[in-house]
């Protein structure tokens, strides 16, 4: 029976006429066209539309983060400049250290019961030191911001600053200045209110006596404090912030282009991101038969003469203009770039600062070359070695310089022996190439050029190792070092033995010594070019 509005379905074993059938499949056959189109379609909007990526280098989401990022980090460093100006303007740091040390002793004479003690005077001088402490406060805690979020930018190659040895280092000493900022600042105030309450209040003898001398120990807590923090001030120079906060972790042992390696490593994140830029950007800027490396190393060959005397500023100019364009001398005298003779004067007198044994054997090199020596005109074999003459904490880094004038290229093997070292034997396998011999002694006037060139070639020649070296902390005394070379065929060839004092106490040799020198070192040459 059929019921009308009801579709009709076909009995089980019946077949359905051929009209019907014919309907049926061009129905389905249009349905399946008709689907396939719109997928193809689809398929094709998708491989012409790009995923969402939120974190990509082009997304619209990271520009907006950057440029963010950006704008926080101009706010906090005009910040940053402002009170580190501020605090370090004179004569505040001299006050600073003048109350500090006046201030125990205003608390120490009304604990004893001195007849000329006075509390208006001890609450005057504490609160005093209270008021001159909150720029230096404000500073660091700029400088740690300013320093974080810093270091958060990405590099041109978009890659995290925080990828870069040293960070952690840089960002715990602004975190421990600001620290000791703010001990130093709550134990001034502390003793302020204390003093205060009692000459207003009559606490009796056994409790002013306990404030009393609670009162003196926070005032030589604010004291020690004060004599740390204001041996240098981080974060003053604006060209490169991070620079005097910097100390290098981790090196190659092997020096290849030896200035260059040596400051690199020496460098903040900030400015080797940017050196890393600047050296790409030299590669259209550099003379035919060089590249960008080899001629920043020439340069700063040429600097380092400048400094000891042997080249003037207009052998300076002439040699940089043997291996840079014009385009790149503009920039090199140009007071807007970033890495121009300026900066970079004071980038290698900071290297100079934290690793003079480097520029020791440079110089003796050097003189080597002028005197025509016989360890550079007839030995088959040269060996420097330097190592400071006192080294504390346990840690000391060694130079070593070795001249290969045989006739060709080998492998040789260094043993590096340190009496109670960690180890006390190091071999290192290292290939040298074939140094040529220097002429006898030089004879030259106001042309320099050929003592330059022989210098280059020999430094470009050598074999440099940048070995550290370290002792337990309970070792101390006079230690040797030991450096044997031994050729292909295992026979000793050349050996030789410094000294070194060790000493359980921080010495000038020290890593904090050495970073404070080389901070001030920096400044001292930015004001005499400021001069100039």
């Amino acid at each position: 029976m059929h019921y009308p509005g009801y579709a009709t379905r076909p009995l089980r074993g019946r077949s359905l006429p051929q009209e019907l059938l014919g309907s049926q499949n061009r129905s389905l056959n249009g349905h399946n066209v008709g689907r396939e189109s719109r997928l193809k379609t689809r398929r094709r909007g998708v491989s012409n539309r790009t995923l969402p990526t939120p974190y990509a280098e082009d997304s619209e989401r990271f520009k907006r983060q950057e440029h963010a990022l950006n704008i926080r980090v101009k706010a906090r460093d005009a910040g940053r400049k402002f009170w580190t100006r501020i605090s370090s303007s004179n004569p505040q740091p001299q006050i600073r250290k003048l109350l500090s040390i006046v201030s125990p002793v205003s608390s120490g004479v009304l604990l004893v019961g001195w007849e000329y003690a006075s509390f208006p005077i001890a609450i005057t001088l504490h609160f005093g030191l209270t008021i001159f402490c909150i720029p230096a406060l404000l500073a660091a805690s700029f400088s740690r911001m300013s320093a974080r979020d810093r270091l958060r930018l990405p590099t041109v190659e978009k890659i995290s600053m925080n990828a870069y040895p040293g960070v952690e280092r840089i960002l715990n000493t602004l975190d421990e200045r600001r620290i000791r900022e703010r001990v130093r600042i709550f134990c001034s105030l502390l003793c302020t209110i204390t003093l205060f309450s009692l000459w207003n209040l009559d606490a009796g003898v056994t409790i002013s006596s306990i404030l009393l001398g609670l009162c003196f120990v926070l005032a030589s807590t604010a004291a020690l404090n004060s004599i740390i923090l204001e041996n240098s001030t981080p974060m003053r120079s604006n060209t490169f912030p991070l620079l005097s906060l910097h100390a290098p972790t981790l090196h190659n042992s092997a020096l290849n282009n030896v200035m260059t390696d040596l400051l690199v490593a020496h460098l903040d994140p900030e400015t080797a991101s940017q050196w890393d830029l600047w050296i790409k950007d030299l590669s259209e800027d550099v003379r035919s038969d060089q590249n960008p490396i080899g001629a920043v190393e020439h340069l700063l060959q040429a600097i380092h003469l400048n400094h000891i005397g042997l080249l003037d500023e207009n052998g300076l100019l002439s040699e940089t203009r043997r291996v840079f364009k014009v385009s790149a001398i503009d920039g090199l005298i140009s007071e807007n770039s970033r890495f121009n003779l300026t900066t970079l004067r004071r980038l290698l007198a900071h290297t100079r600062a934290w690793q003079p044994g480097l520029f020791r054997l440079a110089d003796r090199l050097q003189d080597s070359v002028i005197h025509g020596e016989t360890n550079l005109t007839e030995e088959n074999w040269r060996l420097d070695l330097d190592i400071p003459p006192r080294c504390g904490q346990g840690q000391a880094d060694l130079f070593v310089m070795i001249h290969n004038h045989t006739e060709k290229s080998q492998t040789i093997e260094v043993e590096i022996l340190s009496a109670e070292g960690e180890p006390e034997v190091q071999t290192i396998r290292i290939p040298t190439k074939h140094s040529t011999r220097s002429r006898t002694e030089l004879e030259f006037g106001d042309d320099k050029r050929e003592l330059i060139d022989q210098f280059s070639l020999l430094l470009a020649d050598a074999t440099i190792l940048w070995v550290g070296l370290a002792w337990a902390d309970s070792v101390s005394g006079p230690h040797p070092i030991q450096v044997t070379i031994r050729n292909e065929l295992g026979d000793t060839v050349e050996s030789m033995v410094v000294h070194t004092i060790l000493s359980s106490g921080v010495q000038a040799e020290s890593m904090g010594h050495r970073m404070s020198d080389a901070a001030s070192e920096v400044r001292r040459i930015a004001l005499s070019l400021a001069d100039q």
